[in-house]
């Protein structure tokens, strides 16, 4: 279990609506996600290979950078 504190977890104002701009910056790298808030959710197909899986945590790191670098 990862532990949450305060270097590794961000706590947005949910009118900034940060898990919406991450999931629409996530379509520019080709994947699909849904937001609940700020938490994004992932519901990939049970038939994924682990390069499908490396393709999609990528572009969900690359989505989360530039929206929460960018501001």
């Amino acid at each position: 279990m990862v532990e949450e504190g305060p270097a590794t977890k961000a706590e947005y104002p949910y009118g900034d609506r940060v898990g919406h701009r991450v999931c629409l910056a996530a379509r520019k790298h080709g994947v699909l996600l849904r937001p609940l808030g700020n938490v994004i959710v992932l519901m990939p197909p049970l038939s994924l290979t682990m390069d499908e899986a490396d393709i999609l945590a990528d572009a969900v790191r690359k989505a989360i950078v530039e929206v929460t670098e960018k501001g």
